[in-house]
């Protein structure tokens, strides 16, 4: 059994935001209609294959359809022409006035081009537009070594730490 360090942030406000640029040609993001669920399992095993995203491995077709189905999801791509390079997801939990940012990875081979900080301030500036009181998130010492800093460099804050066994 190991230990891991889990962390949770959040930012209480639009203008927190550090925004980050990229400069990759041809990129853009946009909201996926969620129609797919094998596209979006794939997304999820194959970037998470590296982090320990074990959550939804058992997860059929039909539980992808009716996690998928939910009113209160955004699930958007970022892409370069045709090649995918990440994504990101979110819940607006309306009754709480919050966003949860529940998935966010890009693939390995746009890391080291700034598409991590700028897929994170599309995702924070897109959490910010359903004007919450708050968009946090979590992550942990099993994910990309540079995660927290991305999180804490768009301007997020840690409220709260935990080690967890597993």
């Amino acid at each position: 059994m190991s230990t891991i360090q889990r962390y949770f942030l959040e930012t209480t406000s639009k203008e927190e935001i550090s925004p980050k640029e990229c400069g990759i040609a041809g990129l853009v993001i946009e909201e996926n209609d969620k129609s797919d669920p094998q596209f979006c399992k794939f997304l999820y095993q194959k970037i998470g294959e590296n982090y320990s995203w074990k959550d939804r491995l058992a997860w059929s077709l039909d539980d992808w359809k009716a996690y998928l189905n939910q009113k209160k999801l955004k699930f958007f791509i970022a892409k370069v022409g045709e090649d995918i390079a990440g994504y990101y997801e979110y819940l607006n939990h309306e009754e709480k006035k919050e966003i949860e940012i529940t998935y966010f990875g890009i693939f390995k081979e746009y890391f080291g081009k700034k598409l991590g900080g700028f897929l994170l301030t599309h995702a924070l500036r897109m959490g910010w537009a359903h004007n919450p009181k708050r968009i946090w998130v979590h992550t942990c010492t099993l994910d990309h070594p540079h995660a927290l800093r991305n999180y804490l460099a768009r301007g997020m804050n840690i409220y709260k730490k935990e080690k967890v066994k597993i």
